[in-house]
């Protein structure tokens, strides 16, 4: 079997986990795209779109918007409080690549909450701006994760802490958050 694969259980639900953040990592990409062609399309001037379209694009945003925030703060909790306290154990937390990756989570933090206000016509344009950017850091961060901090991981960890890094994930994404757990948010 494919080692990057991993174990799938009798469920058929792969049981490694950079695989599973791999997974929740296109299923991001999907929800920039998106995001993407709907700010370019705001972009467009009014001799290029109908009104109606305008209003299908706000709307579009706006749901993408909420949906990456709630998808990539569970991801993020993820990472942070599942699979970097173990890899910390032998890439250390400072001076590396979970340090990088904690302050790029609070870069794209930072940038994504000047998005999640409305997007009336006279605040777009900042809105497009930070949305753009925050598309270009986003899809940054996750290729760093998949072509090198996810390899670090494979060549690392021990089945055994796989399996305890895969075990809070399932607990984070199965049930409510634990009571001083950081919230699921961007």
């Amino acid at each position: 079997m494919d080692e990057k694969k991993g174990i799938v259980n009798a469920a058929g639900v792969n049981e490694n986990p950079m695989q599973v953040l791999e997974n929740e990592h296109r299923a991001i990409l999907v929800k920039l795209e998106l995001m993407e062609r709907a700010l370019q399309c705001l972009q467009k001037g009014p001799e290029e779109t109908v009104p109606e379209q305008v209003e299908t694009e706000k709307a579009l945003l706006k749901e993408l918007v909420a949906l990456l925030e709630r998808s990539l703060g569970l991801h993020f909790q993820k990472e942070e409080e599942a699979l970097f306290p173990i890899l910390a154990e032998y890439v250390g937390k400072e001076h590396g690549p979970i340090e990088a990756m904690l302050h790029e989570h609070e870069k794209i933090r930072s940038v994504f909450c000047e998005i999640t206000g409305p997007v009336g016509m006279g605040m777009f344009k900042a809105v497009s701006k930070s949305g753009f950017e925050a598309i270009h850091l986003i899809r940054q961060h996750i290729s760093k994760e998949n072509q090198i901090l996810f390899r670090i991981c494979e060549s690392s960890l021990s089945e055994e802490e796989k399996r305890r890094v895969m075990e809070k994930i399932k607990a984070m994404s199965m049930g409510p958050l634990k009571k001083g757990s950081r919230k699921p948010r961007i």
